[in-house]
C-alpha cells in the first residue's frame, strides 16, 4: 500500500512581498480615481477589496517568503485566509452578538472590550487548529506563518466590511475619499493587529503539538500566550476611548469616573482637542505595536531551537 501524497510546499522568494505591495497599490488608486471619475458605483467592490486585502496579502507573502523551516502547502494557506475571513469573521461576530453584554458603563464596557478580543483570538486559532490538523510538520515558524495567514484572512475581511459601512454613510459626500481613508487607517495597523496576535498564538500551538501528526495540546504556554495576546487585543479596542477620556480630562472638560468607550465626546471636539486626543490614540497604539513585534521577534528566535530536522 502505497503512501499518501505529500503536497507540494508554498514556495515564495524573499522579494515577491515588494511586488505585490507595488502592484497593489497602484491597482488600488486606480481603482479609487477611475471610481471618482466615472461615479460608477459598480466598481466601488474593487475598491473595496483591493484596499483590504493588499497590506494583509503583503504581510503574508513577506512572511512565505521567509519559511525556510517547515511546510505549508498551497491549500492549508488558502483555507486558512478564507475560512478566517469568512467564517471566522461570522462565527465572532455572532458570538459577540449574543453573549457579551450591550449596556454601558465599567462592567459593560470592560467586559466588550475583552470579551470580543477573546472571541476573535479564540475564532481565530480554532480556525488555525482546524487547518494545520493534518500536518505531517509542525514547527514554530510554521505555526506563526500559518497564524498570520488566518489573521490575514479575518483582518482582510474585517476591513472590507469597514469599507463597505463608510460607503453606506457618505454614500452622497464623496465616498470614494473616505473609503481610502478608512483602508489606508486600517492598512497601516493591519500588520500588528490580528497578524501579530495570531502569530503569537499559532507559534505557542505548534510548539504544544507533537511534531509528527500529533495532536495539540493546551500547554502553559498555550494558555499565556493566549491571555498575552487578548490582553493586547482588548486594550487596542479600548484606547480609542480612553484616549477621548484623557483629552477631555486635560483640556478642562472634566474628569467622569467611567470606563471610556467609543461615544464619549460630550460636546464636539475643537481641533486643540483632536490633535491632543491624536497624540495620546497614537502613542497607546506605537506602544501595543513596539510590544507585539518584539514579541513575534523573540518567538522566531527562540522557534530556531525548537525546529527538528526535516527530512
Amino acid at each position: 500500500m502505497s503512501a499518501p501524497p505529500v503536497e507540494q510546499s508554498v514556495v515564495v522568494g524573499k522579494r515577491a512581498w515588494f511586488t505585490v505591495l507595488v502592484a497593489g497599490l497602484f491597482v488600488w488608486l486606480l481603482a479609487a480615481g477611475v471610481t471618482a471619475i466615472t461615479d460608477d458605483a459598480i466598481l466601488t467592490p474593487t475598491l473595496f477589496l483591493v484596499g483590504s486585502f493588499l497590506i494583509p496579502v503583503t504581510v503574508v507573502t513577506f512572511a512565505l517568503g521567509r519559511l525556510d523551516d517547515s511546510r505549508l502547502g498551497f491549500s492549508v494557506v488558502l483555507k486558512g485566509f478564507l475560512i478566517a475571513g469568512t467564517v471566522g469573521v461570522l462565527v465572532s461576530a455572532v458570538t459577540e452578538i449574543y453573549l457579551l453584554p450591550t449596556g454601558s458603563g465599567p462592567v459593560g464596557n470592560a467586559a466588550g472590550f475583552f470579551g470580543v478580543g477573546l472571541i476573535e483570538e479564540l475564532s481565530k486559532g480554532a480556525v488555525l487548529v482546524a487547518v494545520a490538523w493534518g500536518l505531517r510538520e509542525r514547527t514554530v515558524h510554521g505555526g506563526m506563518v500559518l497564524g498570520a495567514v488566518v489573521g490575514a484572512g479575518f483582518a482582510a475581511f474585517e476591513s472590507a466590511g469597514y469599507a463597505f459601512w463608510t460607503y453606506v454613510q457618505h454614500t452622497d459626500d464623496h465616498p470614494e475619499l473616505n473609503i481610502l481613508q478608512v483602508e489606508l487607517s486600517r492598512a497601516m495597523l493591519a500588520p500588528f493587529g490580528h497578524l501579530t496576535w495570531t502569530a503569537l498564538l499559532g507559534g505557542a500551538l505548534f510548539a504544544a503539538a507533537a511534531p509528527r501528526n500529533g495532536g495539540f495540546r493546551l500547554t502553559a504556554r498555550v494558555w499565556w500566550t493566549l491571555l498575552g495576546v487578548v490582553t493586547l487585543h482588548g486594550i487596542w479596542d479600548a484606547c480609542y476611548g480612553w484616549a477621548i477620556w484623557l483629552t477631555q480630562g486635560l483640556t478642562g472638560n472634566g474628569w467622569v469616573a467611567d470606563w471610556p468607550d467609543d461615544h464619549y465626546w460630550e460636546l464636539t471636539p475643537t481641533r486643540e482637542e483632536l490633535l491632543i486626543f491624536q497624540g495620546f490614540y497614537s502613542t497607546t497604539q506605537i506602544v501595543l505595536s513596539v510590544i507585539g513585534l518584539v514579541w513575534v521577534i523573540l518567538s522566531w528566535r527562540r522557534g530556531r531551537h525548537r525546529t527538528p530536522p526535516l527530512p
